[in-house]
């Protein structure tokens, strides 16, 4: 059984949207590098990579772009629940 918290699906959420690691963990008001090790923990937890990184540009890979419609949505189911 695959387990991951609500925390590190709102950070794939804001790398997503911002394609940026600083301005997501700025965000996420954390440091970049704890940014960082949420990404890479969700990664090893699903078994795959969810962006393409080089020093210029962060974007989503073809596993990370079918992740996010769906993330997204129970992002907002649980915030919706919660509220």
């Amino acid at each position: 059984m695959i387990e991951f918290t609500s925390r590190q699906l709102r950070a794939f959420l804001l790398v997503a949207q911002h394609h940026n690691f600083s301005r997501a963990a700025e965000a996420l008001l954390i440091t970049p590098s704890g940014l960082s090790l949420l990404i890479r923990e969700l990664e090893n937890q699903l078994g795959f990579r969810l962006f393409d990184r080089t020093t210029r540009h962060v974007g989503l890979t073809a596993d990370g772009n079918k992740l996010l419609p769906v993330v997204r949505r129970s992002l907002e189911e649980l915030e919706g629940a919660v509220s």
